[in-house]
């Protein structure tokens, strides 16, 4: 008798979630990889504002360039806050759904192998009847 796993299409189904939310936590994590690299780049621009100024028009256009500047970096570090945690909620969905499909795999591998059991169980005592019905018969001649 071929083994049949009961919970097969609970299985591929968590399996599938897996997959989806492995996507999610790839997704996350390439968003906060560019959200670093956005906010390094911001912070860059930042520093490099500073120089000498000689007079009043120059100082004011400096000041506006700088406080754009803060504020772009402002802006990309709460980008890069936001991605972090999405990542980490990603990568929480996506362990929650390994242990979920880990937990299905296990209980497969145990009741496959209480099948192969029970089919050598039921092997060895068909064997015994061939055997007792034989020795039966050659009892009887």
């Amino acid at each position: 008798m071929r083994y049949r796993f009961p919970l097969e299409m609970v299985l591929r189904v968590r399996r599938a979630e897996e997959k989806v939310a492995r996507a999610r936590l790839l997704v996350a994590n390439t968003s906060l990889v560019s959200a670093i690299a956005a906010r390094d780049l911001a912070d860059a621009r930042y520093r490099a504002t500073g120089s000498l100024v000689v007079d009043l028009a120059s100082l004011l256009a400096e000041r506006s360039a700088a406080e754009l500047a803060a504020a772009t970096l402002e802006h990309a570090r709460k980008v890069v806050s936001r991605a972090a945690s999405e990542a980490a909620l990603a990568h929480v969905a996506w362990t929650s759904a390994a242990k979920r499909v880990a937990m299905l795999e296990r209980l497969d591998e145990r009741r496959r192998g209480e099948h192969l059991v029970e089919e050598g169980r039921r092997e060895v005592a068909m064997v015994d009847d061939i055997v007792a019905s034989r020795y039966a018969m050659a009892a009887t001649r």
